[in-house]
């Protein structure tokens, strides 16, 4: 099979572990088996699409080898989450007898909207810590080494079989006047996302604050590294969960935060890739620009790691950059506040991170 016609495969495989559809519309070769394979990889949906797999009929499902190997893997991703559930329990038990509040962004937290939470492929803890970035800091060193701060977040890669980042804000906007408002309406959400929902696990932030937070977060991505399958089927199962009134406050905050045209191209990417239900989508999807975005997503991957046009290889700092801005260039035309801003938001916090220390 062509390139297309393989790509209609994977979308037919989501569909079927969705629960969407029962069936392949036609008989899938063992190469064409073979390359989704290697497609959930990249987009890290391994373990979700699993579940398709053992809901096909027995005609359809891959050779016996490939079977054997893709459930070894999912088995893996179902080992490895519960491990970085307990990590995320002991982490932020740490923070909270140290007398900070936690709230585990993404991760384990939208996992928790899965039909299998344990299937959802895992990644980096990022933990939003209540406090002074100062102080939290200083009180992470007396347990950690910290390998980088900036003005989101800071990495800890001392712990064993964990990559955590601590944030000490969700997220920022390259644009500082977009910045300004986004921060206005995080720290009207502030106290809610640190209330605990659920005793038996850690705190998570609620729907409302997902609908706008995991969006941005996957705006950011498109600028920045690229975005995988796997952010967007997080974002499904959040639109799955969320109710009308939190569709339209969410739809509110995106259009002032400059949003409007991407969350069109995300509700495209919802309704051709993930066929959710128009009563779900926040707003009209925009086929050319989520087409575009489909596009980026399937040849980069997850984190963009695929994509040739923005290969990250071993670079210095003057080669990421400039990497970075031949990648943000093409999305000019579509988002340009963001492209505009980025260089000189880049500057401002080189010199900040400098007066810091930071570097």
């Amino acid at each position: 099979m062509n390139k297309i016609a393989q790509r209609g495969l994977l979308k037919e495989l989501i569909l079927i572990s969705l629960g969407t559809i029962d069936e392949f519309s036609c008989q899938v070769s063992e190469e064409d088996w073979r390359w989704l394979f290697r497609e959930t990889q990249k987009q890290s949906i391994v373990g979700v699409l699993f579940l398709g797999i053992k809901r096909l009929p027995e005609n359809q499902r891959p050779p016996k080898i490939l079977l054997i190997d893709w459930y070894g893997a999912t088995l893996l991703i179902e080992q490895l989450n519960k491990q970085q559930v307990e990590k995320v329990k002991e982490i932020s038990l740490f923070f909270e007898r140290g007398g900070f509040r936690s709230c585990l962004l993404k991760g384990q937290g939208i996992a928790l909207l899965y039909p299998d939470p344990f299937l959802r492929q895992c990644g980096d803890i990022d933990l939003w810590v209540e406090g002074s970035r100062d102080r939290i800091v200083e009180f992470c060193k007396k347990q950690w080494t910290i390998d980088h701060v900036d003005v989101k977040n800071m990495v800890v890669n001392s712990i064993p079989k964990v990559h955590l980042e601590v944030h000490f804000i969700p997220s920022w906007f390259y644009n500082p006047f977009t910045n300004k408002k986004f921060r206005n309406w995080y720290r009207l959400q502030w106290d809610r996302q640190f209330e605990k929902q659920n005793d038996e696990y850690f705190t998570i932030p609620d729907i409302e604050f997902n609908l706008v937070y995991c969006l941005s977060h996957i705006y950011k991505h498109h600028f920045d590294e690229g975005i995988g399958l796997r952010q967007m089927m997080d974002y499904y199962f959040i639109l799955l969960h969320s109710t009308v009134d939190e569709r339209n406050k969410a739809i509110s905050t995106l259009k002032d935060l400059g949003m409007f045209n991407f969350a069109g191209a995300a509700m495209y990417v919802m309704k051709d890739w993930f066929a959710i239900e128009d009563c779900y989508l926040l707003c009209r999807p925009d086929s050319r620009l989520g087409k575009s975005l489909m596009d980026t997503i399937l040849e980069g991957g997850n984190f963009g790691h695929y994509d040739e046009r923005n290969a990250h290889g071993q670079e210095n700092r003057l080669t990421h950059g400039i990497r970075n801005m031949r990648h943000n260039l093409r999305l000019l035309s579509d988002y340009p506040s963001e492209v505009i801003w980025s260089p000189l938001w880049k500057v401002w916090h080189w010199c900040w991170r400098k007066s810091k220390g930071y570097l």
